[in-house]
């Protein structure tokens, strides 16, 4: 193969790496945003959500779609009834398709205000891009 050829092929093969990277890169950062938010400020969390609405469990209790103002008001309950310890962001995946998804978790360990003993609890997330912008589809809080 002449080198010319040979610059060019490896020149087109990290632009299509790098651009198929970006998408993994950005929900990471992303989740990053929302493990710093958990917990904390539920104003934040709900500013992610998708136009459609959230899809929220909390330990088995299930609503939605909800609009972004009603995601704000469960999670604020939520965090009122814990005192958070630590919240550390867990795997974020990729999924093709049109729109593009992504899941992740966050790990949360908490104290039931008034109590010493933590619990550690899992949250899930889905998201689909939206305008160039990863939203927040789904909440899950498990136990």
């Amino acid at each position: 193969m002449n080198p010319l050829r040979n610059r060019l092929l490896m020149a087109a093969v990290a632009v299509f790496l790098a651009a198929s990277s970006a998408p993994a890169q950005e929900i990471r950062s992303v989740v990053d945003d929302v493990a710093r938010s958990w917990g904390r400020d539920a104003g934040s969390i709900a500013a992610a959500a998708a136009r459609s609405g959230v899809a929220l469990e909390i330990e088995g209790d299930r609503h939605g779609p909800l609009n972004a103002r009603q995601v704000s008001a469960a999670l604020r309950r939520l965090f009122e009834e814990r005192e958070t310890v630590q919240v550390r962001a867990g795997l974020a995946k990729l999924v093709e398709g049109s729109p593009e998804r992504a899941f992740s978790e966050v790990h949360w360990t908490t104290r039931m205000r008034g109590t010493t003993q933590p619990q550690r609890t899992t949250v899930f997330f889905a998201f689909a891009l939206e305008d160039e912008r990863w939203k927040i589809t789904e909440i899950r809080v498990l136990r």
